[in-house]
């Protein structure tokens, strides 16, 4: 079980920060190298996922929770960065539905299709 909570991290940040980089280089249209703070969201999401598999559960308290901690994640990764570092990761105070423009529900969204094709599709082949 451990063994898979810390593979799940490291496959996390490797997931995060190839994603990091394609979103952002095409959003900039140029290359631009992710920040790893930003990926280490992938990986405490990676872990939880792994951790959430072992435990049974019925599939809507799951899928809440594949809604809920990603969200929780990167709304702590922003708000902490902005209060301790004063560096605004990322804004989304353009986006309806955000709150303080650290998480906005279609980020959100994408986030939980991103997990769910994660604990779905990719965990069990490990």
């Amino acid at each position: 079980m451990f063994l898979d909570i810390i593979l799940s991290f490291f496959i996390g940040l490797i997931v995060g920060l190839v994603l990091e980089f394609v979103y952002r280089s095409l959003e900039c249209k140029r290359l631009v190298k992710p920040k790893l703070i930003d990926a280490q969201m992938y990986a405490l999401i990676g872990a939880f996922l792994a951790l959430l598999s072992f435990f049974e559960m019925p599939l809507v308290y799951k899928l809440i929770l594949i809604f809920i901690v990603p969200t929780l994640v990167e709304f702590l990764t922003g708000y902490l960065d902005l209060k301790l570092k004063k560096v605004r990761l990322w804004d989304y105070s353009e986006e309806r539905f955000n709150f303080m423009g650290l998480i906005c529900l279609r980020f959100s969204l994408y986030w939980f299709l991103f997990s769910l094709i994660y604990y779905y599709f990719l965990l069990p082949r490990f």
